[in-house]
């Protein structure tokens, strides 16, 4: 695939990344920024919203008990989710990828790049509110002034901060996996990507883990067990 083409599948991704990224803090705050809702927007958007679900449910396991609490910066879950899920689908799409155990591994080479530079979304997240907070004090001298119209184009700015911080990152993160991990991908015999594969099944025991260490109470714990149990019978065929 050409360099041009992976550019144009990565200036999508950002595009619609960095609009459901401002549901995170700056805008609505209406949970359409979870993964398990932002990986299959994308996943939709790249050319296949079942895949890009199995990995938004993939991460939003992993940091289920993160949450953007008053000022409080969790790990960017979301840049994770958006970028994880326009990365995998559009490669799979590219490099005619379609056996399970491949879609796998690729999706666990793509997490292990992410999962770290989720962390780092934090940094991304604290430059964009340190230049919203030089505008939050121009925007008071404008009320006081009475130029309410200044005021409000100035919080528009502010949308704008969140908007092109997430927009660059994603785009350049995208790109760059975009370019690289066919390579990558390439050079992992066989017998590794069936690994690989298998062990995907380490990101949800993660999350499940950290919400049972987050259960103090005992009735609560004997309730989330009582419902696995439950639900384990109703499943059986």
């Amino acid at each position: 695939m050409d360099a041009a083409l992976f550019f144009i599948a990565a200036v999508k991704i950002a595009a619609v990344g960095a609009l459901l990224s401002l549901d995170r803090t700056a805008w609505g705050q209406l949970m359409l920024s979870r993964p398990i809702i932002t990986a299959p927007l994308i996943g939709l958007t790249c050319g296949n919203a079942t895949v890009g679900l199995f990995i938004g449910a993939l991460i939003e396991l992993l940091w289920i008990n993160e949450l953007p609490v008053g000022a409080t910066i969790p790990s960017d879950d979301t840049l994770c989710a958006v970028i994880a899920s326009g990365v995998v689908t559009t490669l799979m799409g590219t490099m005619k990828i379609s056996k399970l155990t491949d879609i796998g591994s690729l999706t666990f080479m793509v997490l292990a790049v992410m999962t770290p530079l989720a962390a780092q979304g934090r940094k991304i997240d604290a430059l964009a509110r340190r230049y919203n907070e030089r505008i939050f004090v121009d925007m008071e001298t404008r009320l006081l002034r009475g130029s309410p119209g200044r005021a409000v184009s100035l919080h528009l700015k502010g949308l704008l901060h969140f908007l092109t911080c997430n927009f660059v990152t994603i785009l350049g993160v995208s790109l760059l996996l975009l370019l690289a991990m066919p390579c990558c991908y390439a050079l992992v015999p066989e017998s590794f990507r069936k690994i690989m594969s298998g062990l995907l099944i380490v990101f949800p025991l993660v999350g499940i883990a950290t919400v049972l260490s987050g259960i103090h109470r005992k009735n609560i714990l004997a309730l989330f067990i009582l419902l696995a149990l439950s639900f384990s019978f109703l499943v059986q065929p």
